[in-house]
């Protein structure tokens, strides 16, 4: 579904990412796991758009992603849930919702998903009125991967979604993930918890300094001593 070839992006004129190769099936999910600073958000905001590239290839269903815009790789069907949430705080939750379905008009379909949603994320119904930024960091979470979801997307790109949270949300949002997964849907996870992020994934990717070091199945990566020493704390 989508191919990465020799990635390279810069900040200025230090080079964050030095040629990332990365391929991502039809159905998976993948997680990529490194410490602060490994370049992890770089590459997503890259796919989406919002990053150059310096050179390099983006394919997504045979479609070269460097040749469009942000919002037309959304409109393709990539969507991305940011680091830290990034809620639109002085709106409504219902609001944040609908602005995920920005690129689709407001449409009866439209009105259908967000129920969808509802029924997903029991809490965003009771508090549906509320200001997204009355909402707790879990909460905010779950409406920035309800948002996320709105705009139908084909290959979600999940940013840090454990970061802050209480051990019981995380794993609430992890079991929203793999639900995800059981429906169908393809998953790019960018996780520091790597071993949650390993369990989940078919496959994962460590990177370290803007390069990819270990690839792997998720089972073979936790296996691996490199990792298990590095990310696992064993």
């Amino acid at each position: 579904m989508l191919t990465i070839k020799g990635l390279k992006t810069s900040y200025g004129q230090i080079e964050a990412l030095h040629g990332v190769d990365i391929r991502i099936n039809s159905g998976e999910i993948v997680s990529l796991v490194g410490a602060n600073g490994a370049g992890k958000s770089t590459l997503l905001m890259t796919i989406s758009g919002l990053q150059p590239t310096d050179a390099g290839s983006i394919t997504f269903e045979g479609k070269d992603l460097l040749k469009i815009t942000t919002d037309q790789r959304v409109a393709s069907g990539i969507v991305q849930v940011p680091e830290g949430r990034q809620v639109f705080k002085d709106l409504s939750v219902e609001d944040n919702l609908l602005l995920g379905a920005y690129t689709r008009g407001r449409s009866p379909e439209v009105e259908d998903d967000i129920e969808r949603m509802y029924e997903k994320f029991p809490i965003l119904r009771q508090k549906r009125r509320n200001l997204a930024g009355e909402l707790s960091g879990g909460q905010q979470q779950m409406l920035a991967m309800g948002r996320a979801l709105m705009a139908k997307p084909r290959l979600l790109l999940l940013d840090e979604p454990s970061m802050g949270l209480a051990p019981l949300i995380v794993e609430e949002i992890f079991n929203i993930i793999k639900a995800l997964r059981n429906e169908g849907m393809t998953i790019f996870l960018v996780e520091q918890n790597a071993s949650q992020a390993l369990a989940l994934a078919d496959r994962g990717y460590v990177l370290e300094t803007g390069r990819v070091v270990v690839e792997g199945s998720g089972r073979e990566l936790l296996s691996n001593e490199k990792v298990r020493e590095a990310y696992l704390g064993m």
